[in-house]
């Protein structure tokens, strides 16, 4: 490699090539700043390069709601790792604390701006691009909707580079019951009470699962004749032993689906089970 490059050249090649964290800097006799993997001056001091995070700045069009922006190019953007409460639209009414996220992210981005990153899915099966996001100042906008409350957690494999960062974020809002923990719509529900007319949407439910079956693709939790808990087997090293959840007091949230008689949650990470005792 060449030794001695104008400064901002190599630093950028380096940036983009050298693996190493060390490289050098030093201060050549006319007063350039010259930049290297090796230290070939005396006065050469060792400084630190962080590769690029892969973070773009979009243009924002608008703000749909708390979890889902369109960017100026009319592409949609949903937040990695989290769901707020619903506004309302044609298709179902408002959920309490709907429109506070939505109101709280259009002033997170009243500047129309905002820095995406991907994770290993760039997009769904709705084709939206699924991202973290920050504001033009580095606000982490994911993790600020959970310390508020006005979002939960919703990861999803393998979507998890943030995972640690989230879920403390989200303890942080139920330690202080913040938003949604506070908010009587959102208090858990005793499995027991599910109908027809009453498992729609994100809720917390109470349960016991008291057995374990499985089919090809899952593992499947047994709490009554009517409901149980799915995990993919493909995501089963996430969680711990599946018998630790058997025959104790869990507090699971997400969102239920019904078959004839039968109810499900599918759970895709260990952050949406708390075991109680």
């Amino acid at each position: 490699m060449t030794r001695y490059l104008s400064a901002f050249i190599l630093l950028f090649w380096l940036i983009g090539t050298v693996s190493a964290t060390e490289i050098y800097q030093w201060t050549d006799d006319h007063g350039l700043q010259i930049f290297s993997d090796q230290p070939a001056d005396p006065a050469a001091e060792t400084i630190e390069l962080t590769p690029s995070s892969n973070r773009y700045l979009f243009n924002v069009k608008r703000v749909y709601d708390g979890d889902t922006l369109i960017l100026e190019n009319n592409q949609r953007v949903r937040l990695l790792g989290i769901n707020t409460p619903e506004i309302s639209s044609r298709y179902r009414e408002a959920e309490p604390g709907g429109i506070e996220a939505r109101d709280w992210l259009k002033n997170q981005l009243s500047e129309n701006q905002v820095y995406l990153q991907y994770d290993i899915e760039k997009r769904d099966r709705y084709d939206r691009l699924l991202a973290y996001a920050w504001t033009p100042d580095g606000d982490f906008i994911n993790e600020k909707l959970l310390q508020k409350g006005l979002a939960a957690l919703s990861l999803k494999p393998p979507n998890l580079q943030y995972a640690e960062q989230l879920i403390a974020a989200q303890q942080q809002a139920i330690n202080q019951q913040q938003g949604i923990w506070g908010d009587k719509h959102y208090q858990p529900r005793k499995i027991t009470t599910i109908t027809e007319t009453a498992y729609r949407g994100w809720q917390r439910w109470l349960l016991t699962a008291e057995s374990r079956a499985q089919t090809r693709d899952y593992w499947v939790l047994k709490v009554n004749d009517k409901a149980s808990l799915r995990i993919a087997k493909e995501q089963q090293d996430l969680f711990p032993p599946l018998e630790s959840y058997l025959n104790k007091s869990l507090e699971v949230h997400g969102w239920m689906s019904k078959r004839g008689k039968q109810y499900s949650l599918f759970v895709q990470h260990p952050s949406a089970i708390k075991v109680l005792d």
